[in-house]
């Protein structure tokens, strides 16, 4: 007499996605050397915070958050600030105001 061995019960299920879709989950299931339920279930299993803390502190959540307000303040003062006949755009004047703080620091050292 063989046993059989217990096996969890599982059903199929449906994901409506677009073909173009579709075809991205199974390059990058194939990629991952899985059939396409294995690496959907573990994607979406993977991306559980109860089971799989963040990268980031709250308290680093917060300070990133602050220092991303602290950059949109001075692009909104820098383009206030950029003379509209200067021909400098915002990116050139950031990319400028980048090379000069990159020397200003090598000096310092």
């Amino acid at each position: 007499m063989t046993e059989e061995i217990a096996r969890p019960l599982r059903r199929q299920r449906s994901l409506h996605c677009t073909p173009a879709e579709q075809a991205m989950i199974r390059e990058r299931a194939a990629e991952a050397g899985k059939a396409i339920s294995r690496h959907v279930l573990d994607l979406a299993l993977a991306d559980d915070p109860d089971r799989y803390p963040l990268v980031l502190t709250e308290k680093e959540q917060r300070e990133l958050v602050e220092s991303i307000r602290e950059v949109g303040a001075f692009v909104l003062a820098l383009r206030r600030e950029l003379p509209g006949g200067s021909g400098l755009s915002l990116l050139g004047a950031i990319s400028l105001l980048g090379a000069i703080s990159l020397l200003a620091g090598e000096r310092s050292r």
